[in-house]
């Protein structure tokens, strides 16, 4: 087999651990909801995120100039919002249902996509979103006593999410992957700051040690994605990015003693095939 044949599966293998990374850090992120409010997590996040762009953008200052710095700071924005909703759904809803819901993102693309970009919306495009819908009210399952209204948090985290890749698509034409994360990381602390006085008082050494170990996976996790999609073809491994629901079930099942049960995993799965469908498309 060639280098240039390899590249996909060499992407594929650094997509999936992303996917698991992000699960870790979010599990911990939940086991840590008792020590930490939503904010200040996302806050450590972003925070642990400027530290390891920082060097980079130290080097080449260059990096630091954005062609387009109001959408950045709106991209910024709409992340730490997507990343602090997300947070506080995961409070209260198991972890596999919370990825779920927020993996509806590729769904409100298309539609935000229609809506800023202008792109045309074809009856294939719209289908897959209807279905995306569909398995989002499976999984949340409103007006059942098992909905507890802390199901939006994860969906208005997937709407500010896709925000945040439409607003990617247009500075791609000006600012690159490193001058974009830096950014994004510190714009979310910047925002995000003001709120942290609110924060409990003194937390035993192990909730920072998990804090510590969260922000590490969630760092390895966004380099880990920006380093396989630069060696493969999104159309060829993005899939693999629903590998972090598998993720989040065993997670949740370990750590938490839950396993989705049959509805919400037919909500799951009508979420991931819809966004798959629909990402084909785009392609």
């Amino acid at each position: 087999m060639s280098p240039t044949a390899q590249r996909p599966a060499i992407g594929g293998a650094l997509l999936t651990l992303a996917m698991a990374a992000f699960a870790v850090s979010d599990s911990l992120a939940k086991q840590l909801a008792p020590h930490f409010p939503a904010f200040a997590l996302a806050w450590f996040r972003y925070l642990a995120l400027l530290i390891t762009v920082l060097p980079l953008v130290l080097q080449r200052p260059v990096l630091m100039k954005s062609g387009q710095p109001l959408l950045q700071a709106l991209r910024a924005i709409a992340l730490a919002g997507s990343a602090v909703l997300f947070l506080y759904g995961l409070r209260s809803i198991p972890q596999a249902e919370a990825t779920a819901m927020v993996f509806a993102s590729p769904l409100f693309v298309v539609l935000l996509a229609r809506l800023v970009l202008h792109e045309r919306l074809s009856t294939a495009r719209v289908v897959p979103v209807l279905m995306g819908f569909i398995g989002v009210l499976v999984v949340a399952r409103p007006g059942t006593s098992s909905f507890g209204g802390a199901e939006f948090f994860p969906l208005f985290s997937s709407m500010a999410w896709a925000s945040a890749v439409i607003l990617t698509r247009k500075l791609g034409a000006t600012d690159g992957t490193t001058t974009t994360m830096f950014h994004s990381a510190l714009i979310g602390v910047l925002c995000l700051s003001p709120m942290l006085p609110a924060m409990n008082g003194p937390m035993p050494v192990s909730a920072w040690l998990a804090l510590a170990s969260m922000c590490v996976a969630w760092c390895a996790a966004q380099w880990l994605v920006v380093s396989a999609y630069r060696i493969a073809p999104p159309s060829a491994i993005a899939p693999l990015s629903y590998s972090q629901m598998l993720w989040a079930g065993i997670l949740g099942w370990a750590v938490f003693g839950h396993w989705p049960d049959t509805v919400s995993l037919l909500g799951m799965g009508i979420i991931a095939l819809s966004a798959m469908y629909a990402a084909w498309r785009a392609a």
